[in-house]
């Protein structure tokens, strides 16, 4: 018998395409790569490479675990960094019971905040700082004033005092400390760009009887030559966004 006489084409061309579909269908929901047993979509045995990818990197984050399984995870990636370097040392002198709580040292950072992302900032800074003079002046505070576009920030301000010996014969103090701190604040998306301007100020706050005048150092012992083992001031800073 001629099955092609007895049955039409057409009548066994569009179960045979079903069919055909239908198998493909199940067969293709998990593809394998150098395997015949894939167990996920798209089973890879092997090198993988991309050639081209989106540049909105700060999304995600890819991760595969042991088994090789790949997934996304939202998580903050570094976006920008840089360091501010104190280029030379600040000398102040002052005179009688006065305070001087803005002593430009040189450490400034203009930060963008990208528009649509969340975003966390860390800075760090250190700077070394002292006192010119053999004998300390009574009751001085020395310091640090962290300012965020102008307006003084307290969780990163720091001040010390400079303590004396009250012997007569060893009235003396350390000629330089070093005040160090982190500061991390987080940011959320917004429409815009947005600049914000990071400063750190030198400190003096001197109560003394009189007119006497003292003198303080900021940043460094000196530009050139022996800086003896106090560095010199930083300013370093990180911005993560998601």
């Amino acid at each position: 018998m001629n099955l092609f006489t007895q049955f039409p084409t057409c009548s066994i061309v569009a179960p045979l395409f079903f069919l055909l579909f239908f198998s493909t269908h199940i067969t293709h929901s998990q593809v394998g790569i150098n395997t015949t047993s894939p167990t996920a979509t798209l089973d890879v045995n092997g090198n993988m490479r991309v050639r081209s990818m989106s540049e909105d990197f700060g999304s995600h984050l890819l991760t595969i675990d042991n088994a090789g399984y790949m997934t996304k995870a939202r998580a903050f990636m570094l976006y920008d960094a840089d360091e501010v370097l104190a280029a030379q040392p600040v000398n102040k002198s002052l005179q009688g019971s006065v305070t001087n709580n803005n002593i430009d040292l040189g450490m400034q950072a203009a930060i963008i905040i990208p528009a649509n992302r969340e975003v966390k900032v860390i800075i760090n800074y250190s700077v070394p700082m002292g006192t010119l003079t053999n004998s300390a002046p009574p009751s001085t505070y020395i310091g640090i004033r962290f300012l965020k576009d102008g307006n003084e920030e307290q969780q990163a301000s720091r001040k010390l005092s400079l303590g004396y010996y009250s012997s007569p014969e060893s009235e003396s103090i350390s000629s330089m400390a070093t005040l160090t701190n982190t500061y991390i604040e987080n940011y959320s998306p917004g429409a815009v760009d947005r600049t914000i301007t990071y400063d750190v100020k030198g400190y003096i706050e001197q109560h003394v009887q009189g007119s006497e005048t003292f003198s303080y150092k900021f940043n460094m012992w000196s530009a050139s030559g022996a800086n003896y083992n106090w560095g010199k001031a930083s300013m370093s800073y990180q911005v993560y966004i998601k």
